[in-house]
């Protein structure tokens, strides 16, 4: 019992939001006589130690810009309005309603008021919620028939948080089956959902064209449309598709400046998601964009500079050659760096970009020229081909973008190195009877019908020099590389129960994409340095997914996750075996080695009671979904000052040092990190 004091201690001292979403609590007069009784027997390193310093956050900044009489009448009526929203029956379309209690509610709790005139906007927001919980309780969703400017709402898989969008939808719009234009915002650090709905409620875009629904998506914030903020906006999509709000065959994706980057990277990563794709100004890479020095670089670790090709545009740039492109910039934008670097990459490839350049101005549109830019995106988006693309390219450096139409790789020669695939079919899929395909750093792939159609028995297949016949008569045909080299009909013939594939590829920030759950210990670490980080450490994530991300995360106590947990999502495991049941469980299955006494990896065994793995790894318990260890999202409050530098900075397993605490860089000093191999085992050669 004694010795567990010092851990415990580093309980009561430790100092967590006033309002956070965890079931803790700072140091209170009970807690009092434990920290003096600890103190006099010596047993309290930790306590002596002091707890970690707060990392200042960067986005939201602080505003608090109403008077106390103002937030005392805001919380009253949102109070009112919450109780009244949870006696609503639990529905999909309560989203609606609830994307405004919680616009205003995080801009109270976090301080989000950065003019005096904003107490009036949470106002109208939450007479507008009391009118859509009003509806709900009648059965009625007016906003699914609405027109001019309409806010909408949906849950996201991710966390379960009500995330909002706007619709901006003109008279002449079908009611059903409409062209759409997704329009990605620029980056606003004083946007927070307060304003955001604010804006979508009463203001037009850059773009408003005829007979074209606007859909202005919000992106989690200000993560420049990655992590959380990618899959937002294919969740807005796909979710006017299956009201048949839009035409799922003719939806453009534009944006500018922080949006023109998301236009960028979520037109190259989903070119089959597009009809024709506009980028205005923005960025596409991180080193160039950063104007880094070969010292800048130098400085980099490996791992980091590999992880640049999950979202550096020019990795992709094969992908474009699928959808017509649009740009735009700025003949004075500093920006206009973006398109040009494109334009680069486009003749590389033997085509041209379609650039547009608004003569003598900086960061915005030219009228004139904006009306070209509208007029060249209506051209493609109204009149979109009449079937998916019978030719293709692609390239990759993850398996997290595995194609698109009827082609998709399964499976890596090695990940974060160039992968491509070049395939052709000779005719639409059911009357098929050729296809072509060339690859690279691929070792199995499928293809597969967007429509459902099954492919001709007689289809025959050139694979990179070698001709296979018999792969027809399905929806789907699966090709693979055997040990020595040649492709075969049929999945790989696996040596190992895992490897890496779609959806389950790393790195650790891939399993923020999907849902995930945190879970607590409910017992002390064995050491209380590692007791004292990961204490910090889950209650920083969880607060800074809170105000970054938008949301509110899944969070548990071991002895609470349930086998429909494990079943439903990545688990986020937090403290060592000693302290977490579900650490002690898969830690026997994972490739690091994780005692009392040390830590040990492919190359080094370091003490245990100073330093922490990080990992994710497919699930032992259930090998359909992540588990990490005592990760969050690797880019942290720095990396935050710029879009450009919001991208994964560990790999798939790392070492922490807890002789450095984290800060706004890191969670620790990493001594070592790096990348499992396409078995998720230690890479042989690091």
């Amino acid at each position: 019992m004694i010795a567990a004091f010092p851990a415990l201690l580093s309980w009561s001292v430790f100092v967590f939001p006033v309002r956070s979403p965890l079931p803790f609590c700072p140091m209170n007069a009970a807690a009092a006589p434990l920290l003096l009784f600890a103190l006099t027997l010596g047993l309290a390193p930790v306590a002596l130690a002091g707890p970690v310093k707060p990392i200042a956050r960067v986005l939201p900044p602080m505003g608090e810009k109403i008077s106390d009489a103002e937030k005392t009448e805001l919380t009253a009526e949102l109070d009112r309005l919450t109780t009244a929203f949870r006696e609503l029956p639990r529905k999909r379309d309560n989203a609606n309603a609830e994307v405004y209690l919680k616009a205003v509610r995080l801009a109270l709790e976090n301080g989000e008021f950065y003019k005096n005139s904003e107490a009036a906007i949470a106002k109208n927001l939450l007479l507008e919620a009391d009118r859509r919980i009003t509806a709900l309780r009648a059965g009625e969703r007016p906003w699914l028939t609405a027109k001019g400017f309409v806010v909408r709402g949906y849950y996201s898989s991710i966390d379960g948080s009500a995330q909002p969008f706007g619709l901006d939808i003109p008279d002449d719009a079908p009611a059903s089956g409409a062209p759409a234009w997704m329009w990605l915002q620029g980056r606003g650090d004083t946007r927070t959902d307060l304003h955001f709905l604010d804006q979508r409620m009463k203001k037009h875009g850059e773009f408003h064209p005829p007979g074209v629904v606007m859909v202005h998506a919000w992106g989690r914030y200000c993560v420049g449309y990655k992590s959380a903020g990618e899959q937002d906006v294919l969740d807005v999509r796909d979710q006017l598709i299956r009201e048949k709000r839009i035409d799922p065959r003719r939806v453009a994706l534009g944006g500018f400046s922080m949006g023109g980057a998301g236009a960028w990277l979520l037109g190259a990563h989903y070119p089959d998601r597009w009809t024709v794709l506009h980028t205005g100004a923005g960025f596409v890479d991180v080193k160039r964009y950063r104007n880094m020095s070969e010292s800048d670089i130098k400085k980099t670790p490996p791992w980091e500079q590999l992880l640049w090709g999950q979202n550096d545009v020019p990795d992709y740039v094969r992908n474009l050659l699928n959808l017509p492109v649009v740009s735009y910039s700025g003949e004075k934008d500093k920006q206009r760096a973006s398109a040009e670097i494109m334009a680069e990459a486009f003749q590389q490839q033997g085509a041209a970009l379609t650039h547009f350049i608004g003569p003598g101005v900086e960061h915005k549109y030219d009228e004139a020229t904006r009306v070209r830019v509208q007029e060249e995106v209506l051209k493609s988006l109204l009149a979109p081909p009449a079937h998916y693309p019978l030719k293709l390219a692609w390239e990759t450096r993850t398996l997290d973008y595995p194609g698109l139409h009827w082609l998709k790789l399964t499976g890596l020669g090695e990940h974060w190195k160039e992968a491509r695939a070049d395939a052709s079919l000779d005719a639409v899929i059911p009357k098929a009877a050729r296809a072509d395909i060339t690859t690279a750093n691929v070792t199995s792939l499928r293809l597969e019908s967007p429509t459902g159609e099954a492919f001709n028995t007689a289809l025959v297949i050139h694979v990179d020099g070698q001709e296979l016949r018999g792969a027809g008569a399905g929806k789907a045909v699966l090709l693979s590389r055997a040990a020595d080299g040649k492709w075969r009909v049929g999945p790989p013939e696996e040596s190992t129960p895992l490897r890496k594939r779609p959806g389950l590829q790393g790195p650790i920030d891939d399993a923020f994409t999907a849902s995930f759950l945190h879970v607590l210990p409910d017992r002390p670490c064995a050491h209380p340095a590692v007791e004292r980080w990961v204490k910090f450490e889950s209650a920083h994530q969880i607060s800074r997914w809170r105000a970054l991300m938008r949301g509110e995360p899944r969070v548990k106590r071991a002895s609470e996750v349930t086998p429909e947990d494990i079943k439903a999502h990545h688990l986020i495991l937090w403290g060592d075996a000693a302290a977490n049941d579900y650490t002690a469980k898969v830690l026997p299955k994972l490739p690091v080695g994780w005692t009392a006494e040390s830590v040990t990896t492919s190359a080094a065994t370091l003490p245990a009671d100073e330093n922490v793995p990080v990992l994710i790894y497919p699930n032992p318990l259930n090998p359909d979904k992540y588990v990490v260890l005592n990760s969050g999202l690797t880019f942290r409050e720095a990396h935050s000052k710029t879009n450009s530098l919001q991208n994964p900075k560990l790999p798939d397993w790392a070492v922490i040092n807890l002789k450095d605490d984290p800060d706004a860089e890191t969670p620790g000093k990493v001594v070592d990190a790096g990348f499992f191999d396409e078995a998720w085992q230690w890479k042989t050669a690091r």
